[in-house]
């Protein structure tokens, strides 16, 4: 009997279960937390009453990133295939005598196979990261679907300046990607002929078969086909194109740079054809000198033949030859950031002022401002917070209807910081019981009392109290805020802090309607993995009627809703009629390519937007304190960017006059807006006509230094303008002559509903010496009483 009799083999164990729950927990790993983000989002979007916004936001973006990025990996891997099938003829070529067939056609497949597969992950990888840089480009397409006109056109082409806000950017992204595209597959593909010796070197010539050549000549006609259409755009591109100090197409632009581009296209259609003309041959001198030939002609026509005109031409005579261009340049400034309606008005100077001018002024005095925000902030958050766990992080600048007449005050929102909670930050105080902030702070402007030396308030404490009817706050929690304060579970089965009364604390349960429902058990586990916390899924607090409230940040909220638009970065709280709590924020449209305007930047929530030329302030946002809706009005329907939005999103935007009751006179010009509207002025105050003492820069203006170390920022104030009695709520910012200190000019900003948006300027004659802001100070300060009780305060 044999071994194997005596001793039978146990029947063999698989391993393909082993294998499948490995395969399975890798996925899960993978995709629970991509599962999660998208449906929680998609929750959250349905929430807020977006559902039909989601799809176009998050799958529109997704799939331009996944068509661009399989149609770069198609074109460079389809390329690789076409190389590999044309090099092992070649490539073998030497040692066919020497092996045997057997061996040699083991290696050549080893090696295809090897090669392939490289170059196939290489490109994955990077088709991937074109995919991931494609999303941002999402906006750019649908406003090209989108294309509006402004109504106005450029000087040059007499194009629709919407031309240049729509449809330029995107064809220019459209040809950068191609030639991207297809300069790395003809990198790919050089490397693989010259590692493969396709390409080798006879009597001191590169050398290929046919087949090399024309692969190769195929490739990179069509660079210079796309190269043909990017010189074609680049005639476009010139008038927004950057030129020393300014911007646009001036006379060696349009003279050299413009005719040079066109030759340029046409010279690199002739080389395509060329190219394509001569691809049977065996050696590449025919592509190399074509190439060599149109950099030498790019470097002639684009390059020296430009800047030889600019320096023998133009400079001895620029004011000259330039004066219609810079014209061209002032005019669409003026017209891209809107300040060519403001109306100027000459400004009477008076030796003194008379007591009559007060009485005349009611408005005016009763709302002269005393307070600054920096140290006003500091009182709110020492006399007004009450609880560490509260914080009064800023402080802005409204108006109110009181007892008839409106009066100016400075609010600030009474925040929670989760970081400063009392006892343990157990995940029960954190994400269940502190839940919300409680009320606001307000006072007028310009009281002080005079036994505390504060402001008077008309609005305090905890809960909110008032005196002032108007004031009255109905809803003071505050759920949704500029603090992160992180996700929430509201209606659980623990009660939310509220306040303390006395001894004692006050609790409440949510009655809104924000967050998403946790009834479902699979809801719970997404949630759970969305935030990395188990605590969702296994609180016993967690009940059926429990909501999960995320994004609670309003910018952030607000972000996610329209990423496509920029945001101011102050928003300010308001008392509804109804006695709600109200966030408004300012919501802007730019772009970089409006023909002949000066860049700016423009500060923003997300930050600095730079290279800006062409800036409006179409929409104000609406947040609701408690319920977290957020809801966009248009406050201009009319300007082109946001029509094209309107269009995209018809469900998105309502008309101003839809406002919640009594919101439409808390409208006001954004002051990050203003700012950029106001450096632009320094110098574009001058029109067109005044092209000469532009060039020359004698009438520039300078924003005025509040200190050694600061510009004097803008500020809103309640005043009756001049030659009218009526107070309005005013955007300000005084200007002086470039070098000096006295004021030329004040610009100011019109908020109220009946002349929202207007822009004005008070010019002061020319020969007056009116104070300007820092040498105001400066008297102010050689005031022996006030000099002496300022040294006994510091």
């Amino acid at each position: 009997m044999t071994y194997a009799q005596n001793y039978p083999q146990l029947p063999r164990r698989r391993g393909w279960p082993l294998l499948i729950v490995i395969v399975l927990a890798v996925l899960l790993f993978f995709a629970l937390p991509l599962t999660a983000n998208v449906v929680t989002d998609w929750l959250w979007f349905k929430e807020l009453g977006r559902a039909d916004v989601y799809w176009q936001l998050y799958w529109g973006p997704s799939l331009i990133g996944i068509v661009a990025g399989l149609c770069f990996f198609a074109l460079v891997f389809l390329n690789i295939l076409i190389a590999m099938r044309n090099t092992p003829e070649i490539l073998w070529a030497d040692f066919r005598n020497r092996l045997a067939s057997q061996t040699l056609n083991l290696l050549v497949r080893t090696l295809r196979r090897i090669a392939i597969w490289g170059g196939a992950a290489v490109t994955l990888l990077v088709a991937i990261g074109i995919g991931r840089a494609a999303v941002a480009y999402w906006p750019q397409f649908l406003l090209f679907q989108h294309a509006q006109q402004v109504g106005s056109v450029d000087p040059i082409y007499q194009r629709d300046i919407g031309f240049y806000l729509f449809r330029l950017p995107f064809w220019e992204s459209l040809g950068n990607w191609l030639w991207f595209s297809l300069l790395f597959a003809l990198v790919v593909v050089l490397v693989i002929y010259l590692v493969t010796r396709a390409i080798r070197t006879v009597g001191g010539m590169p050398e290929c078969a046919p087949p090399v050549q024309a692969h190769l000549s195929v490739l990179l006609a069509l660079l210079l086909l796309v190269k043909a259409a990017l010189y074609y755009l680049g005639r476009f591109s010139l008038l927004s194109a950057t030129s020393g100090d300014f911007v646009g197409a001036y006379y060696a632009d349009l003279h050299a740079r413009l005719p040079g581009l066109a030759l340029m296209a046409v010279l690199a259609l002739l080389a395509a054809l060329l190219l394509l003309f001569g691809m049977r041959r065996r050696n590449l001198l025919l592509p190399i000198s074509t190439l060599v030939g149109l950099v030498i002609a790019s470097a002639l026509v684009l390059g020296i033949y430009p800047s030889l005109l600019q320096r023998f031409r133009v400079d001895p005579n620029q004011l000259a030859l330039e004066t219609p261009y810079l014209q061209n340049h002032i005019r669409l400034t003026r017209q891209a950031y809107g300040i060519d309606k403001v109306t100027r008005q000459a400004f009477p100077i008076v030796s003194q002022v008379r007591p009559a001018a007060l009485t005349e002024s009611p408005g005016t005095v009763k709302n002269l401002r005393l307070w600054d925000y920096r140290p006003l902030q500091q009182v709110y958050s020492q006399r007004q917070a009450l609880r560490t766990y509260y914080d009064i992080a800023n402080v802005d600048v409204d108006r109110y209807t009181i007892n008839g007449q409106e009066r100016q005050v400075m609010l600030a929102a009474r925040e929670l910081n989760v970081a400063n909670i009392p006892g343990e930050k157990t995940w029960v105080n954190q994400h269940l019981i502190y839940t919300h902030g409680m009320g606001l702070v307000m006072s007028p402007v310009n009281e002080v009392d005079p036994n505390k030396g504060e402001p008077v308030y008309y609005i305090d404490d905890i809960p909110p109290h008032t005196s002032i009817p108007a004031l009255r706050v109905t809803q003071p929690r505050i759920y949704f805020g500029e603090n992160d304060g992180g996700y929430i579970v509201v209606k659980s089965g623990t009660q939310e802090f509220d306040y303390t009364d006395g001894s004692q604390n006050a609790t409440t349960t949510y009655a809104g309607n924000a967050g998403i429902p946790l009834q479902n058990p699979l809801v719970r586990l997404l949630a759970a993995a969305r935030f990395g916390d188990m605590n969702l899924l296994i609180s016993g607090s967690v009940t059926p009627q429990s909501r999960l409230v995320f994004r609670r940040q309003i910018l952030a909220r607000v972000q996610t809703v329209a990423p496509f638009l920029s945001y101011d970065q102050d928003p300010y709280l308001v008392v509804g009629r109804d006695g709600k709590l109200y966030w408004m924020l300012d919501a802007y449209t730019s772009s970089d390519h409006y023909p002949y305007a000066r860049f700016s930047t423009l500060q923003t929530a997300a930050g600095p937007l730079d290279g800006v030329n062409y800036l409006r302030n179409p929409v104000k946002v609406v947040i609701d304190a408690y319920n977290g809706s957020v809801n966009f009005y248009l406050a201009d329907a009319n300007e082109p960017i946001i029509r094209a939005w309107q269009q995209i999103f018809p469900t998105m935007f309502q008309p101003l006059s839809a406002l919640p009751a009594g919101l439409n006179a808390h409208v006001r010009v954004p002051e990050g807006f203003f700012n950029t509207l106001s450096d632009i002025y320094r110098r574009y105050h001058l029109t067109a006509e005044q092209v000469t003492v532009f060039y020359q820069q004698e009438d520039l203006w300078d924003l005025p230094q509040e200190t050694q170390a600061s510009v004097m920022e803008a500020y809103y104030i309640i005043m009756s303008l001049p030659g009218t009695r009526d107070p309005e709520f005013l955007l300000m910012r005084p200007y002086t002559p470039h070098g000096k200190q006295n004021m030329t000019a004040w610009l100011s900003a019109r908020s109220d509903p009946a002349h929202y948006g207007e822009l004005l300027v008070y010019d002061f004659p020319k020969d007056s010496q009116v104070y300007g802001p820092q040498q105001v100070r400066a008297t102010i300060n050689t005031n022996p009483e006030i000099s002496s009780a300022v040294s006994l305060w510091n």
